[in-house]
């Protein structure tokens, strides 16, 4: 059997005898729909998208307490880690879903990992025709998974952890702020700007995040220098320098 939703579609096959399991890396690629090989199988096209509107509303509810109501995720992280299969973790109906992307990477000990560049899907299984049908959304940073989690029967629908190969090598260089090292080379989302650089390249220099307002990152050339606003994002000054530009960072009380 064959469902085509228009858009972007993706393949997934589906075995009547079992829901078949796939890492979140079989998601990303768009194919066309196939006709089915026997009669123990077959191909559904399905829609990769953004929530549904009913899903959006979600966002809005209000949970008991400040905290909201607590419970359980379990995130598959295959995509991320392929001799670990889930990560459990207790979230609040207050968690979005950055929250989870920022949880399940300290649990892998991935704090100098930019976290833009990963995306949280949930997976849902409905029927048609009698046949599992399944469903990736790709949830939004604001999401609250426990709460969209708790809209569907249990066994229904789960979160899947993946990371885009949309990510830019950049540079840094960084012997200002620690004397052994030259330079440290990031993989940063273009949504990633220079405060959320900051806070990785001083991770990775084993400094705390809460002194990033101490530094700052600069533009170089041999002749002048420019400091980056702090909103602005890496990649885009990164791929329009020219070879003699530097990206540097320093303590900004060193100006």
């Amino acid at each position: 059997m064959k469902i085509v939703v228009s858009g972007q579609m993706l393949k997934y096959q589906v075995r009547n005898s079992s829901t078949s399991r796939s890492s979140p890396s079989s998601y990303g690629t768009a194919s066309p729909s196939s006709s089915s090989s026997n009669g123990s199988q077959h191909d559904v096209t399905l829609l990769t998208t953004s929530r549904s509107n009913s899903l959006v509303s979600l966002n809005s509810l209000d949970s008991s307490g400040p905290e909201g109501d607590w419970g359980v995720l379990k995130v598959y992280t295959s995509d991320i880690r392929q001799c670990t299969d889930y990560k459990t973790i207790r979230v609040s109906t207050k968690t979005t879903a950055r929250n989870v992307i920022e949880m399940v990477l300290t649990k892998f000990k991935l704090t100098c990992r930019d976290p833009n560049l990963f995306e949280l899907w949930m997976e849902l299984t409905t029927k048609a025709e009698g046949k599992p049908v399944k469903t990736i959304l790709r949830l939004e940073n604001d999401a609250k998974p426990l709460e969209l989690q708790r809209c569907h029967p249990a066994g229904m629908s789960r979160f899947l952890l993946h990371m885009n190969a949309t990510g830019t090598l950049v540079r840094v260089y960084d012997h200002n702020i620690c004397a052994a090292s030259n330079y440290k080379s990031l993989m940063l989302s273009s949504l990633t700007n220079c405060e959320e650089a900051i806070d990785l390249i001083l991770a990775q220099n084993r400094k705390s995040r809460e002194e990033s307002a101490n530094y700052g990152l600069f533009l170089t050339t041999p002749e002048a220098e420019a400091q980056i606003p702090p909103e602005v994002s890496i990649v885009s000054v990164y791929v329009l320098s020219q070879p003699q530009h530097k990206i540097v960072i320093r303590p900004l009380d060193s100006l």
